[in-house]
Order: C-alpha cells, then structure tokens, then sequence
C-alpha cells in the first residue's frame, strides 16, 4: 500500500514538473513575441510611421540611448580584453 502511495505521488509530481515545464515554454514564447512586437514597434518609429505617439517616441530615445551605451561597454571591454591580453601585459593609463 505505500508503495503505491509513492508511486501514486511521484506520478502526480511528475504530472505538476510536466505542466510547470509547459508553463515555462508559454513564458518564453510569450516573451519572444513580446520581443518582437517590440522590434517591430520601434522598426515603425524609426521608419516615422508611428510619430504621434509620444509615449512610443519617448521609449525609442530610450532603446536609442541605451544601445549607444551598449556600443560604449562593447567597446571598453573590448579595449580592456585587447590590453589584458597584449605580449607586453596589462597597461596602465
């Protein structure tokens, strides 16, 4: 009987651990979508096509800024790996 017990539970628990993984996969399509929607959306403002959105203009300053200061960090960790990695070693300003 508690072997039963057992199985029954790990069958059940199986059960949950399937459904939270599907759960999960919806979670990430639904991101992936949301992404893309995104890009779509912010391609639209910078072709000009949804211009009378201020608040839709205001979030492409932002992507815009924030994928200038992306190309900055790129380009410091670049600098610093380069450095690190020289024959002559790391050199100090």
């Amino acid at each position: 009987e508690r072997l039963a017990d057992v199985a029954e539970r790990g069958k059940v628990i199986g059960q949950a651990l399937r459904v939270r993984a599907d759960m999960a996969a919806t979670r990430r399509r639904l991101r992936t979508t949301y992404a893309e929607l995104g890009e779509e959306v912010y391609g639209r403002l910078k072709n000009g096509e949804l211009d009378g959105d201020v608040s839709l203009v205001t979030l492409q300053q932002q992507i815009d800024h924030l994928k200038a200061d992306v190309r900055e960090k790129e380009e410091e960790l670049r600098q610093i790996m380069h450095m690190g990695f020289s024959p002559n070693g790391p050199q100090r300003p």
